[in-house]
């Protein structure tokens, strides 16, 4: 074989093979797009969603309803559209909380709701409408909370603060900063 004729056939087989580990190296990096593309995706969703999590006393302790519900494997948080939250204090006060969006992180113990929050207190005699842009709720603490401007109404009293954290158990609302009431002592019932 001439020395011209084995640098064609090596020239040729050096082409293939690095033909070759262009292809394979373009089809890992398909393959890895398409596994990232996965991660990002639900794993289940639901519509209509409604779960109920029980004390260990056997009681109802809070109760999560959406419009479409998604989970996400990866990062273990799960998405809702027009959640509402129900939260059942011991004593029989029921805590409304709803939103157009929200997301239960930590094993569902941390909600997130946000656009159009409103929590709403709906045993008398301390009735409340509280409304907000961003809330927290910590169900293992019965606490919400948020940084955000909130407007709380009752029947005679008006509060404009920034900032709160409400203890939902004890019946308690904090007020973080730049509180503002309007109280109308003859609309008290």
């Amino acid at each position: 074989m001439s020395r011209t004729t084995f640098i064609t056939l090596l020239s040729i087989v050096i082409l293939v093979l690095a033909s070759l580990a262009h292809w394979r190296s373009s089809q890992l990096d398909v393959s890895v797009s398409q596994q990232q593309q996965r991660n990002d995706e639900a794993d289940f969703f639901m519509l209509n969603a409604v779960t109920t999590q029980f004390s260990s006393a056997g009681k109802v302790d809070h109760r999560l309803m959406g419009d479409e519900v998604k989970h996400f494997p990866v990062n273990d948080f799960t998405t809702g559209i027009n959640p509402d939250v129900t939260l059942f204090n011991t004593d029989g006060t029921v805590w409304h909380i709803s939103a157009e969006q929200g997301r239960l992180t930590e094993n569902n113990n941390i909600i997130e709701l946000w656009n159009n929050v409103v929590l709403k207190r709906d045993t008398p005699p301390n009735v409340l409408n509280l409304k907000t842009s961003k809330l927290t709720v910590v169900v293992s603490q019965n606490l919400v909370h948020t940084e955000r401007d909130v407007v709380i109404t009752d029947s005679a009293t008006r509060i404009n603060a920034t900032g709160m954290k409400a203890y939902t158990e004890e019946g308690k609302i904090k007020f973080l900063s730049n509180v503002r009431v309007t109280h109308d002592p003859a609309k008290v019932n």
